[in-house]
């Protein structure tokens, strides 16, 4: 494997982060979910790490989600008041309404750090498999941290590729038209 190589696989994980994570969280709350089922209705027993791990994994998904909704530009946004504006307009509304969203997400960061400070002085531990949850707190700031990123990196692209095109992403539109 050349260095070639090991830098095309690197790019693509660094494309596809949001989607490896999630596609493994995903698959770790069915595994999980399933693991629970067979035994309740087989065995006639639960097992109770299981329930606690697909939590866990349904949360790395939802917030991991957020990001890849950041990077494709498809999160929930009300546009139809913009499409009587010049794109122009549209487009500096969704700067605007984009700046508003990367300031609420540096407050959740901010948030998310403190919870973590304060989980040190008080810990709080999972009942069942007795982790320190302070650890898998963790993905709040990192993954709103991951979304600014995202939200930045689209802007990058977009402005790469001429800055001309609207940045409203259309129902069914795919992000690759627009950046």
């Amino acid at each position: 494997m050349g260095v070639s190589d090991l830098k095309n696989k690197v790019k693509w994980f660094f494309n596809n982060f949001e989607e490896v994570f999630g596609a493994i969280f995903l698959t770790s709350t069915i595994i999980f979910l399933f693991i629970q089922v067979i035994f309740r209705y087989v065995v006639g027993k639960s097992l109770p790490w299981t329930e606690e791990l697909s939590r866990f994994a349904f949360l790395g998904l939802v917030y991991i989600g957020t990001s890849l909704a950041a990077k494709n530009r498809s999160h929930i946004r009300v546009t139809a008041q913009f499409k009587i504006l010049p794109v122009k307009l549209q487009n500096f509304m969704i700067m605007l309404a984009d700046l508003i969203w990367v300031i609420f997400n540096c407050v959740v960061i901010w948030q998310g750090i403190l919870l973590y400070q304060s989980m040190n002085q008080y810990p709080l531990i999972s009942p069942v498999l007795d982790w320190n949850l302070k650890y898998l707190f963790l993905i709040i700031p990192t993954c709103f941290g991951l979304q600014i990123f995202r939200i930045l990196q689209g802007y990058y692209l977009w402005i790469k590729v001429g800055a001309k095109d609207k940045l409203i992403v259309e129902e069914g539109e795919g992000v690759e038209s627009v950046t």
